[in-house]
């Protein structure tokens, strides 16, 4: 249950005189946003809402904290980065060693659904499943920092800013997660291709 923010005031002024949102304002404007980031990241379905509702209960806290003069939906996305990547790193601890960690559910917010025509559902869904995957065969560190440049469309500095980490360590991991993305859709275009012949 996300905690209730009444005593949050509408607006609390910063202590630069700028009004920081009130909670409930946040919540109501960006939960879909929360909702689709943590998916992105590669939190499995059936456990989404545990981590939305960790993310809400840091917001809650760091609110006061915000500064209005910087975008709400970058500071938002550090926060889901840091709480994915923590939750990733406590669900790998208690997985077993060998358990199959491919979640074949669709990803939910890759695509807006309302854009699709049902003929291209099939498709898309086919689609959606083999970038998950691909997704999955990354470590946490690597997903968060490719999702923030090719789905948030974010610079390598702004990357280097949400997650505060060295410009370097940045690219690093970037390249990294696309030498790997880009062989994993080699072996999968030659095992397609090896089934048309």
């Amino acid at each position: 249950m996300v905690p209730r923010a009444s005593a949050v005031a509408e607006h609390a002024p910063d202590l630069a005189g700028e009004a920081v949102p009130a909670f409930e304002v946040v919540y109501a404007e960006h939960f879909d946003y929360v909702w689709r980031t943590t998916r992105r990241l590669g939190v499995r379905p059936g456990e989404v809402a545990d981590v939305v509702q960790d993310v809400f209960l840091a917001v809650h806290t760091l609110l006061p904290k915000y500064e209005p003069r910087n975008a709400i939906r970058g500071w938002l996305y550090a926060i889901v980065a840091r709480t994915v990547l923590h939750h990733h790193r406590t669900r790998r601890r208690r997985t077993a060693p060998g358990e199959n960690e491919l979640d074949e559910a669709l990803v939910e917010g890759f695509a807006d659904a309302d854009a699709r025509g049902p003929e291209d559902s099939v498709a898309e869904s086919e689609h959606l499943r083999l970038l998950e995957r691909l997704l999955d065969s990354l470590d946490p560190e690597k997903r968060v920092v490719l999702v923030l440049a090719a789905f948030e469309h974010k610079s390598m500095a702004e990357i280097a800013a949400i997650l505060d980490l060295n410009p370097n360590t940045v690219a690093t991991r970037l390249r990294a997660a696309r030498e790997r993305i880009q062989a994993a859709l080699a072996r999968h275009h030659a095992r397609d291709g090896w089934r048309i012949k």
